[in-house]
């Protein structure tokens, strides 16, 4: 029998022939590690209106990394902002869009079943004591979010947060009791994506990034994937895969042309129908959540992508032949709806050669960094707890410890325990990121600090390739505490208030 899924594929087929009508023809031009470039108004964008857009990021301060724009095929605007730049992978915050994906591929090889039970690829996994509501959660339950588990109901993502702290990811997600029937519930469970993508690397005899490099990320010229793991080896198939920006358009590329890429189909084309297919339920109903695609006709027309936390963004515009790739650590604002103001016709327009010199101005603008700023004498506290360290209870911003240390040569730095990774990130006290290898997966981070009283210090983290970006009030107490108001821009924390202890050697 067959299952919901292949039924939605067959009907989102049918349904979508208009769709697959007005789909580009198959394109005689491939990306390599490269794209192609055109100036704007050669592919029917107005220069200025792009240039504007790049302006409004920054005097917004939405926390926007990087803009790319592609027409036809042509890049015709890549912008990097202040401090991020795109020759370093960025978390994209697609990856349930890649595990959606993979699945299709997983499934198109052979290698799984989508009404395959989830507990045959982890018996060692499994509770003993599973219910038998447990036992029959199929592959396709978790592509859709729709496993019963007791995970994704709550505000935020809590249960996320307590499986990144446990020895076993797949058996913590595992153990989450039933609250509902498979099937009938959906709910935002990334712990539930974790173990789709393990089953992936389990069909695969491998890691799901091992297996996305081969049926994937290598045949489309994706280079440098960093892609985080579990305790066991299992790759994060909810999210923490870093790609450059580039190579995050072949994805919506290679759906725009039905899952083909150079002759060779690298996704079932029913496979990308079924996927792109609008999401008409609510998400509070069956099927709310789709596959990870989030096909919707918004105002901006019909469109389908990946977005993720922090401003990250796929967006694929079919019958606009076009893709637009944004990365960000905060908000990313209006920036798509400025992007497709820009659009003006279907033909070449006149060549603008003022727009795009504003256009050019823009983009040099946004990697600019601020100006320095005089630095303060350091006030006599700043001796007392340089190098100490001090423990924060577990809290939603992920920092475990910090210490500053502020040497005699006039730099300074902080060390950071990150869900216990150790991170040293140099501080810049002139207002100028000290950007280097320093965040998490060994990827861009910087920091600045200031004194802002003779016992409070100002910290700004920003894990820049990693989205999460922090400011730290600081307040050292007379009892050797520090008290800190901490906010997070992606929203993990918000005016959120937790005490440092030393930590005694």
């Amino acid at each position: 029998m067959r299952t919901r899924i292949v039924q939605t594929c067959l009907i989102a087929i049918a349904a979508c022939g208009a769709v697959r009508a007005q789909a580009p023809a198959p394109a005689p031009y491939w990306p390599g590690v490269e794209w192609r470039t055109a100036t704007p108004e050669s592919q029917g964008l107005d220069s200025q209106a792009l240039a504007s857009a790049i302006g409004e990021v920054r005097q917004q301060k939405w926390g926007t990394h990087s803009l790319l724009v592609i027409r036809h095929g042509f890049v015709v605007a890549a912008a990097d902002f202040y401090p991020y730049r795109s020759t370093a992978p960025h978390v994209a915050s697609v990856t349930k869009t890649i595990t959606s994906t993979l699945t299709g591929v997983a499934v198109a090889n052979g290698m799984i079943k989508l009404d395959q039970k989830v507990v045959s690829f982890f018996p060692a996994e499994t509770p003993p004591d599973a219910d038998e509501r447990k036992r029959e959660i199929t592959v396709e339950n978790l592509l859709r979010m729709e496993s019963g588990l007791d995970c994704g109901f709550l505000p935020g993502e809590q249960e996320l947060e307590r499986m990144k702290r446990s020895p076993n990811w797949v058996q913590f997600a595992l153990s989450l009791p039933m609250k509902y029937d498979r099937g009938t519930r959906p709910s935002y469970c990334s712990p539930g994506y974790h173990v789709l993508g393990s089953v992936i690397g389990a069909a695969g005899r491998t890691s799901e990034l091992e297996f996305g490099r081969r049926y994937l990320f290598d045949p489309l010229n994706m280079k440098d994937v960093v892609w985080g793991d579990d305790p066991q080896g299992r790759s994060h198939g909810w999210g923490d895969s870093h790609f450059y920006p580039r190579d995050v358009a072949k994805l919506g590329y290679l759906y725009l042309h039905g899952g083909e890429w150079n002759g060779k189909q690298i996704v079932p084309r029913d496979w990308v129908a079924m996927s792109i297919a609008p999401t008409t339920a609510a998400r509070t109903e069956p099927g709310g959540f789709g596959v990870e695609w989030n096909a919707t006709n918004g105002p901006n027309g019909r469109q389908y992508g990946g977005t993720g936390r922090g401003g990250q963004t796929l967006i694929v515009w079919p019958e606009l032949d076009m893709i637009v790739v944004s990365m960000a650590g905060g908000n990313a604002g209006q920036l798509t709806t400025l992007v497709r103001q820009s659009v003006k016709s279907d033909q070449p327009l006149p060549e603008n050669p003022a727009g795009l010199s504003q256009l050019r101005n823009a983009i040099a603008a946004a990697t600019m960094p601020p100006d320095a700023t005089p630095v303060a004498p350091l006030p006599a506290i700043a001796a007392t707890v340089s190098g100490r360290s001090f423990r924060f209870p577990i809290n939603p911003s992920r920092i475990d410890s910090l210490a500053l240390t502020f040497a005699k040569d006039g730099t300074a730095a902080v060390d950071l325990a990150y869900y216990g990774d150790p991170l040293h990130v140099p501080i810049g006290l002139d207002g100028i990121y000290r950007v280097g290898p320093h965040g998490p997966f060994r990827l861009p981070a910087g920091a600045t600090g200031a004194w802002t009283s003779d016992s409070e210090f100002r910290l700004d983290v920003n894990f820049i390739a990693n989205i999460n970006h922090y400011t730290l009030a600081m307040r050292f107490q007379p009892d050797q505490t520090v008290e800190v108001t901490i906010d997070e821009a992606s929203g993990l924390m918000r005016n959120g208030k937790i005490v440092g202890t030393p930590v005694t050697r």
